[in-house]
């Protein structure tokens, strides 16, 4: 009976023992499965747009006479910020930045943009978002405009060309049937499909990965627009309410300038829904309107209370419609973060002043400048992040942010440190998209300008520019969103606090925190003139 009672006993142990081990099993398998499903990395859907000022988005500017719902739309679903901003007043350095969260002036480019034919400004070493998405898991594409260089293959020997060169002269050296030597495929991205710079530069055909979709015909070039009866392009001038707009003469194939923004709209469209869900995707979608020409296609021409312009800008918020519904259509809506912004404000060109009065429309809205320009017109842009179940839904944030803060933002999504010698211009505001306070240093970011690459700092509501005709400008935006006051005599310790700050940023190498990096040389350059007066 005893010995009996014993064996009982020490069965019962062991099948509590069992049990707790079953339990634990059980619970720690709960905890792995709720921590993969956590763990579930968002797609990414980044569009960016070209030469799109503020006030163009009706959601930023009540007096728009562009409509854009499908745009609206995300912003009632998701987070608006109102102090976002390129890396520059222009396009080939604002997007740089955005690709390797370093300023483009680090870089061998110090001022303006590129043409479809010089080489690559991303050396194949340089870290981009589309590398740290891809090693950590992503499918990674772009579909849209590139215009950061194409090491094109020649027909004799090996061809580096400077961007003062003759276009024509360097088209004819180009042997077009072989591939591209480096491009957007040798520096993160699976897949690629766009055009080589801005819809006014050559060639004017479409590139898949590393080639040409179709051989290069005859050359063009001149007028691309729609002209008012009576006129040429000679006539047009900034008092026109046309845009002043023709393509460079080169290259071109099949396609006609208003078929451009369909085009990457369903290439768009095409690629999420073949692109395999056992893993999330980047896609990075950069349209190449309303740049000039601006060409919008028949069947949105005189849909707007804007001319041209506006029409251009609606079928534009029709092409972002048409890839968040395909999204929704394949059940990714839920799981996907979506971006819309653009590379920096309207331009001139594209919505001329006789335009702008004429329709009573402003493209920077209540901002000073466009384009081109170190006032908030030129670099403070829409921006806005959808990302359900993640991001606040219809709210805006006043924090100041950049485009370079992408790879910094998308590091942290998927846990992994930066390097020193990576994205050295880039923060992290991923607690903001999920409605927390950010948590930084980072309350400045650099402005840099295309008329001649000069510079400015925003730190908080201050900014401090060195412009062309070297009249350095303080402005309090708190009180001054137009910039008119010049408080540079006023506040002469703001100016040495921004002045400083500016130095610093352009003689670390970076602008996060982390070891000193170095610029590509000269060390100093013109633009650099409060230094170089030292």
């Amino acid at each position: 009976m005893i010995e009996f009672s014993w064996e009982f006993h020490a069965t019962n142990e062991n099948f509590k023992r069992m049990k707790r081990n079953l339990l634990l099993v059980l619970i720690f398998g709960v905890l792995a499965v709720s921590a993969i499903a956590q763990e579930k990395l968002p797609n990414i859907v980044y569009i960016m747009v070209d030469d799109m000022g503020i006030g163009d988005v009706s959601v930023y500017n009540p007096d728009s006479k562009i409509k854009t719902p499908n745009i609206d739309q995300l912003a009632k679903q998701g987070l608006l910020f109102t102090d976002a901003h390129t890396a520059a007043a222009v396009c080939t350095p604002t997007r740089y930045g955005l690709i390797t969260g370093r300023y483009c002036w680090r870089s061998p480019l110090k001022e303006r943009v590129i043409s479809g034919y010089d080489p690559c400004l991303i050396p194949k070493e340089r870290e981009t978002v589309a590398t740290l998405l891809k090693r950590n898991g992503y499918s990674t594409a772009l579909v849209g405009k590139w215009h950061l260089g194409l090491n094109w293959t020649c027909k004799q020997g090996e061809y580096i060309k400077g961007i003062k060169n003759d276009l024509g002269e360097t088209e004819d050296k180009i042997d077009f049937s072989n591939p591209i030597q480096h491009g957007p495929t040798h520096v993160g991205f699976d897949y690629y499909f766009g055009i080589a710079a801005s819809w006014d530069m050559p060639p004017y055909i479409f590139i898949e990965n590393d080639k040409l979709v179709e051989k290069p015909g005859e050359k063009i070039g001149g007028w691309v627009g729609f002209v008012t009866e009576g006129k040429s392009l000679k006539d047009v001038t900034n008092n026109d309410s046309v845009p002043k707009q023709a393509w460079r003469k080169g290259y071109s194939g099949s396609l006609k300038p208003d078929e451009a923004i369909q085009v990457i709209t369903d290439k768009t469209v095409e690629y999420i829904q073949n692109v395999s869900t056992e893993k999330p995707f980047f896609l990075l979608v950069t349209y190449a309107a309303p740049h000039t020409p601006v060409v919008p296609g028949k069947e949105f021409r005189g849909k707007s209370a804007c001319g041209l312009y506006g029409d251009f800008c609606q079928e534009l918020d029709q092409g972002i419609g048409a890839i968040v519904q395909s999204l929704k259509e394949l059940k990714l809506s839920e799981n996907t973060m979506i971006v819309f912004t653009a590379d920096n404000g309207a331009s001139l060109k594209a919505i001329p002043p006789g335009a702008q009065k004429k329709y009573d429309h402003s493209p920077s809205y209540n901002l000073s400048g466009f384009k081109a320009r170190l006032t908030e017109g030129g670099h403070r842009v829409p921006y806005i992040v959808s990302w359900p179940g993640h991001t606040p839904q219809g709210l805006e944030s006043d924090e100041l942010i950049c485009l370079n803060d992408l790879y910094a933002t998308c590091a942290a999504l998927v846990d992994e440190k930066v390097k020193d010698n990576a994205a050295e211009d880039s923060y992290n505001i991923l607690p903001i998209l999920k409605g927390e306070k950010m948590m930084s240093n980072a309350e400045r970011i650099v402005i840099h300008s295309d008329a001649g690459g000069y510079f400015g700092i925003r730190y908080k509501n201050w900014k401090l520019s060195f412009p062309r005709n070297k009249r350095p400008v303080l402005n309090d935006l708190a009180t001054d969103i137009t910039e008119e006051n010049n408080l540079y005599e006023e506040h002469p310790e703001m100016v040495q606090k921004l002045t400083a700050m500016l130095t610093d940023a352009i003689m670390q190498g970076r602008t996060t925190q982390g070891l000193k990096q170095n610029n590509v040389e000269p060390k100093s350059w013109e633009q650099l003139y409060w230094l170089n007066e030292k």
